[in-house]
């Protein structure tokens, strides 16, 4: 199984956030959910890039990712809350 990282973006980005305990342990359940099964998010469209980004979204959060083989990289959040 793939190991999951939080770029510091991420970490900075959801620390802004202010997730309750409800949401990061549901961010947590399916960022784990992901390392397993990465396909579960969408491709972002229009991309030339070596690592494509993929977008999940967990309740008001977007998860924003990119893997390989040995691991799962959220290199940013967004929320869609506004």
């Amino acid at each position: 199984m793939r190991r999951p990282y939080f770029s510091l973006t991420a970490n900075r980005r959801l620390t802004d956030l202010r997730p309750t305990d409800e949401e990061f342990k549901a961010i947590d359940l399916q960022l784990a959910e992901l390392a397993r099964t990465p396909e579960l998010g969408f491709e972002f469209p229009f991309q030339d890039q070596p690592r494509k980004l993929f977008r999940f979204d967990v309740g008001r959060f977007g998860l924003i990712y990119t893997y390989d083989d040995d691991e799962i990289n959220v290199v940013t959040i967004s929320d869609d809350s506004r």
